[in-house]
């Protein structure tokens, strides 16, 4: 993602101007919108403000339109998504047209955000299936042409980072004498490796395509060969280092030569690794690998909890491709405690402490990001301005911790910033990266914000329309999903799920390949539950023994 403002306003020419700071919002107004207040003094969405939560529906939809129509960039004739990692949209250009910049670009931020974002969520909620085809796209390429050979340490592994235009991803070599900014030729980072290995594997469990399977085993195979136990099991008095993590930000995927030695995302490793564990039967993986799985994962979540890990030293260290390498490990990012804190909330067999640990990630990054005289959260230490992306990120963690805890204060929060959020969406759908920043990013702007509004409709339902159906949330990943005239009808990868869904009126009833299961007060295995809003309502579904689900209305 993103920069350096200080080396950027010396070191990156004036053709660069997008990446500079603008004065395109003041006390009036957010990136054009007239700012609007509740009876509270809260920032308002600026789209039926009466309607709490009502613009997030909009942003999102606004957003996801948008990037169906990006165009294709001139000098390469391909989509500009494939080539670059921003532009000058419509509001900068007072024309239609938009105006692809010359930046490192990071394809793999933008393919694993935009399956989450796109493919496992917004298809989900708009029922729309035109979006496979395009991530599809986006995942074949960087297969075909970020992928390193086989042949090398490294092997089989996508590339972080791009030259701007280049048809091929090695690396981001124009920026490499600038302390490896862009990581340079040859080099990957793992943390990557980890989160598209993931989108991989969401796009085969959405298709049933084993080539996504495949691809997202060599990424499984290369993080577990490659594990450094960096856990520190000594007595209290050991004198440890905080300089090393399971995985290096940076290395050479040809020689293997570690670049950057830190990195406090060992999530998005483990997070693949893991789900590789759990659905080894469905797909057959050998013992071997799922043993190397199991150890690698295991080192991760020890080290995040360790005395040397980040839960412990909070160094949250080492995700942004664009920025020089930090040996004093100096820089801050708030992106690494904000998606743990939200993953554990979904997974709290993974702490023991979740309720003072999620907590302590979401009080930090309030006081250490959050701006002084607006709701909005800035990326990092060395990019100390506010962002789309990162904002709604901090909304959703408190809204997702709101529906664990119900402390009024989260959800107060998620209400405040996601509000604020939303105002970088302009009314044609271009995405700043901030109130002060009118450039747009495909991983900020869409990748990494649409699905920070979706993840806050499923954890705070009653702001989802209380007048379209929408399935908003479920543990599984769905397949398929058809919303039609009296019925939803959808199927998902495992055959059990916990689902989560807006509805115009109550279900007449529910069936799980084609069985009839129970209303209920309470949830229960095979049951559903109905909370009414209003005349519409939330419908809770839990089910397991089959996966195609049909809610007759």
């Amino acid at each position: 993602m993103k920069r350096t403002i200080v080396l950027l306003l010396i070191c990156i020419s004036a053709a660069n101007s997008f990446a500079q700071l603008a004065n395109i919002s003041n006390k009036d107004t957010i990136c054009g919108h007239k700012i609007i207040h509740d009876n509270d003094q809260r920032i308002s969405g600026w789209f039926r403000p009466d309607v709490p939560g009502a613009v997030y529906n909009k942003v999102i939809k606004l957003a996801s339109e948008f990037i169906k129509e990006i165009p294709v960039e001139s000098q390469t004739g391909l989509p500009m998504y494939l080539v670059t990692c921003c532009f000058e949209g419509p509001q900068m250009t007072k024309q239609k047209n938009i105006i692809a910049e010359h930046w490192a670009s990071n394809p793999a931020c933008i393919f694993a955000g935009l399956v989450q974002s796109l493919a496992v969520r917004y298809r989900v909620y708009s029922g729309d299936d035109s979006y496979l085809p395009m991530v599809k796209r986006m995942l074949d390429y960087q297969l075909d042409n970020g992928t390193t050979p086989s042949e090398w340490i490294w092997a089989g592994v996508p590339y972080a980072s791009a030259d701007p235009f280049s048809k091929v991803y090695q690396g981001a070599t124009e920026w490499e004498s600038d302390g490896n900014r862009g990581d340079g030729l040859h080099v990957i980072e793992p943390d990557k490796v980890g989160e598209l290995g993931y989108a991989y594997l969401c796009f085969f469990e959405i298709t049933g395509d084993r080539k996504y399977l495949d691809a997202s085993v060599k990424c499984a195979d290369a993080l577990a060969r490659h594990i450094r136990n960096v856990n520190n099991d000594g007595t209290t008095l050991t004198i440890f280092t905080i300089k090393q993590s399971p995985w290096p930000f940076r290395v050479n995927a040809r020689t293997g030569v570690v670049v950057s030695d830190y990195c406090s995302n060992a999530l998005d490793p483990a997070r693949l690794l893991d789900e590789l564990i759990r659905i080894e039967s469905m797909v057959h993986i050998s013992d071997d690998q799922i043993s190397g799985y199991k150890k690698a994962s295991d080192i991760a979540w020890k080290w995040l909890f360790s005395k040397s890990g980040p839960m412990t030293t909070f160094i949250w260290n080492g995700y942004f491709e664009d920025i020089p390498n930090d040996p004093d490990i100096s820089n801050r990012v708030q992106i690494t405690p904000m998606e743990l804190a939200k993953y554990l909330v979904g997974h709290p067999g993974k702490d023991s402490y979740i309720d003072k640990d999620v907590p302590s990630l979401i009080y930090y990054v309030a006081n250490a990001f959050k701006t002084n005289d607006l709701d909005a959260i800035r990326e990092q230490t060395w990019c100390y301005e506010p962002m789309c992306s990162h904002t709604a990120r901090y909304g959703s963690a408190c809204a997702i911790y709101y529906e664990r805890s119900g402390d009024l204060w989260y959800k107060d929060q998620a209400y405040r910033f996601l509000n604020v959020a939303s105002y970088m969406t302009y009314d044609n759908g271009a995405v700043a990266v901030g109130p002060n920043w009118p450039g747009s990013w495909f991983s900020d702007g869409y990748g990494d914000y649409i699905r920070h509004f979706l993840d806050a409709l499923a954890a705070v339902p009653e702001w989802a329309p209380a007048d379209e159906d929408h399935l908003l949330r479920s543990t599984s990943v769905v397949q398929k999903i058809s919303y039609q005239p009296g019925r939803i009808e959808f199927t998902t990868f495992d055959d059990a799920s916990h689902v989560v869904l807006r509805m115009v009126s109550k279900p007449f009833g529910i069936t799980v390949n084609d069985k009839k299961i129970d209303s209920a007060r309470t949830l229960a295995n095979n049951t559903w539950t109905w909370t009414p809003i209003g005349k519409s309502g939330i419908v809770r579904i839990s089910y397991s023994g089959g996966n195609h689900i049909t809610i007759t209305k």
